[in-house]
């Protein structure tokens, strides 16, 4: 029996949550440089080590690239100072691999402890995620289970503090939560970086796009508007058919990714006609990732 699924990219705009946006935000689309440029707040990253832009590279238009040796971008202070009892942080990541070692994706630290990290998350135990928050001078920890990410996928995260609970995402699937209660410690002292710690520590190797800092937690429904918030800002309707195992989009594509709900890449297609013949498919939702001219645009699909 044919199944047609109509999907429409999701645009995220000032209006459509009355909340405010992030307080720090780096799109990290340079080109050239040793700034990455804050587009809300004014804590400019400096680019420490070899770190290449990369401008065709991200997930939004261009990211940073980074070696896995010492490669960071160090942001300052980063403290909220319009609340603190919550906090959301928010970023796409492209690792080149994943192992044993622990590797620093952001992070505000003091020093290489864990009594140090006054938020932070990392890859840890090679395939799983770390999210540290101190409030009241205590550390909680909140790990999301192996096996929850793999090398040479893209994959947004989200860790959220909402005063009660720690919460941890991938690709807007909650991973995992805790309780957790007090407001997040002050620590001009400590600084935020990117990719590493301020010192070079626990360096992560792969790309990082689109990194932001909210003081406010992140409800599920912003989190699932993040992940398919397209780069640009004036998208043709996209409609996505599957009819008999093919799928036929409407819109201009030159390359389409198919991942499942955790971006790990099931198949890829250049465009020689509008309907490509997909896999077999088990019932669930997947993503389906739209490049050309420039543009990346990421639907979803749902086999019933």
């Amino acid at each position: 029996m044919d199944r047609t699924f109509h999907l429409f990219c999701l645009i995220l705009s000032s209006s459509t949550f009355a909340q405010s946006g992030p307080v720090f935000h780096w799109r990290l689309d340079e080109t050239s440089g040793n700034t990455a440029y804050a587009t809300a707040g004014s804590s400019n990253g400096t680019l420490v080590g070899s770190v290449l832009w990369d401008a065709n590279g991200g997930h939004h238009q261009g990211a940073a690239r980074f070696d896995g040796v010492d490669d960071r971008i160090v942001l300052g202070s980063c403290d909220l100072t319009s609340g603190g009892q919550e906090i959301s942080l928010s970023l796409w990541v492209k690792p080149d691999f994943v192992t044993g070692m622990e590797r620093t994706l952001i992070a505000k630290t003091s020093g290489p402890q864990a009594g140090d990290h006054v938020w932070s998350i990392a890859f840890i135990n090679a395939t799983a995620l770390r999210f540290r928050l101190r409030t009241g001078g205590t550390v909680t920890e909140l790990s999301a289970p192996p096996s929850s990410l793999f090398g040479g996928a893209w994959y947004h995260i989200v860790a959220t503090y909402d005063g009660s609970q720690m919460r941890l995402y991938v690709n807007a699937s909650l991973m995992g939560s805790t309780p957790k209660t007090g407001s997040v410690d002050y620590a001009p002292q400590a600084p935020a970086s990117i990719a590493a710690t301020s010192t070079g520590a626990q360096a992560f190797s792969g790309w990082i796009d689109d990194v932001r800092i909210y003081d406010r937690a992140l409800p599920d429904a912003e989190i699932l508007d993040l992940l398919f918030e397209t780069i640009t800002t004036t998208v043709p309707e996209t409609t996505v058919s599957l009819k008999n195992g093919s799928l036929h989009c409407t819109t201009d594509w030159q390359r389409m990714e198919i991942m499942d709900a955790m971006g790990r890449s099931l198949a890829s297609y250049t465009r020689t006609t509008n309907t490509v013949d997909l896999p077999p498919l088990s019932a669930g939702i997947y993503l389906v990732c739209l490049q050309g001219h420039g543009t990346r645009t990421t639907t979803r699909l749902m086999v019933p």
